[in-house]
């Protein structure tokens, strides 16, 4: 499906991070680092390409780095660090730990320019005591270079709603075999991909058509009521959801029910109501699969986790039932 360069999950800014970054061409990965010392590097002001900022004709690798004092929040706020058009392909390390990708480097060159970028921070990797260190490795083709657009830190506005967040690592394996449905299916030679993001910016540039993504995950609320709603986010472009080997919905369903905002396939919100008695006590399993018609594909925007059916509604209604103006004309002019 087309990107537009626009997504639908609802974030809630909680740091700005534009101004001054450290600045180095050249790529070495001990830069990654937290004990790396940057203080002697250059520094050049995110939001302009490093062309217009004294590295006209510079093409090939260079890095961006800066020191982060963490805003106030609690343990289980999910955290992202949003960053907007980085030309051409980057890697983003936090505390020296890889949170995610777009694009890819040479000799496999692949251009990601104009896409946003959203990288979920694991609570694990922040030092919410002392500084954390932010570290951007970038690969430029020609013509402009750099961080081109704002870049901050945010919350899920979603995250406040969820039992479970079910973001994060999910097995993946392109193709289409409807064991992969099964509770007991061996996936451990699976690839594993963070959700939400595109597989494009995974390592999958040129996948279209099937793919399935598996999540294993724990249950322990076995004194909630009846019904919960599963949500699995914006899928691009159809999906069959499963649950422990039963199929729970799929994109052509909600479209006739309650949870259908209106919107194309690529950008309605996977919601499956379903009865917690199909919930097993512990380990549980979660199958998508996923068909794609081209351009960007996979479970790639959020939230992905599951509520009870009174905070989904209460979410639906607030964050996804009414279009605006600007999305009606769009939606029109895509379809």
């Amino acid at each position: 499906m087309l990107n537009v360069g626009l997504s639908a999950q609802k974030l809630k800014q909680v740091k700005s991070l534009q101004g001054y970054w450290s600045f180095s061409v050249g790529d070495d990965l001990s830069w990654r680092w937290t004990n790396h010392d940057f203080s002697g590097w250059d520094k050049i002001y995110l939001g302009s390409s490093w062309e217009s900022q004294g590295y006209d004709g510079y093409n090939g690798y260079a890095w961006y780095k800066r020191k982060v004092e963490m805003p106030p929040i609690s343990s289980n706020t999910k955290l992202i660090l949003q960053i907007d058009q980085i030309d051409d392909a980057e890697e983003v390390y936090f505390n020296g730990v890889l949170i995610g990708s777009t694009g890819s480097f040479p000799p496999n060159m692949q251009t990601a320019y104009s896409q946003l970028r959203r990288y979920p921070v694991p609570p694990s990797l922040i030092d919410p005591d002392g500084n954390n260190v932010i570290a951007v490795r970038i690969y430029d083709v020609y013509l402009s270079g750099g961080i081109l657009g704002q870049a901050g830190l945010f919350t899920d506005v979603a995250s406040t709603y969820l039992l479970n967040d079910l973001s994060g690592a999910w097995k993946f394996k392109p193709g289409n075999n409807v064991n992969f449905s099964q509770f007991s299916y061996n996936d451990k030679d699976w690839d594993i991909l963070d959700v939400p993001q595109t597989w494009e910016s995974q390592g999958y540039p040129n996948l279209d058509g099937y793919a399935w993504y598996r999540k294993e995950f724990n249950w322990d609320r076995s004194t909630l009521g009846d019904d919960v709603v599963i949500v699995l986010g914006r899928i691009d472009d159809k999906d069959v959801a499963y649950l422990n080997g039963k199929r729970i919905g799929s994109v052509d369903e909600i479209k006739q029910g309650p949870y259908y905002a209106g919107k194309q396939d690529y950008q309605t919100l996977r919601a499956y109501r379903i009865s917690r008695t199909m919930l097993n006590r512990g380990k549980n399993m979660l199958a998508v699969r996923v068909w794609d018609d081209g351009l960007d594909g996979g479970m790639s925007d959020g939230p992905i986790g599951i509520m009870t059916v009174k905070a989904f509604e209460s979410y639906f209604s607030e964050h996804e039932k009414s279009n605006n103006l600007f999305e009606y004309f769009l939606d029109q002019f895509l379809d």
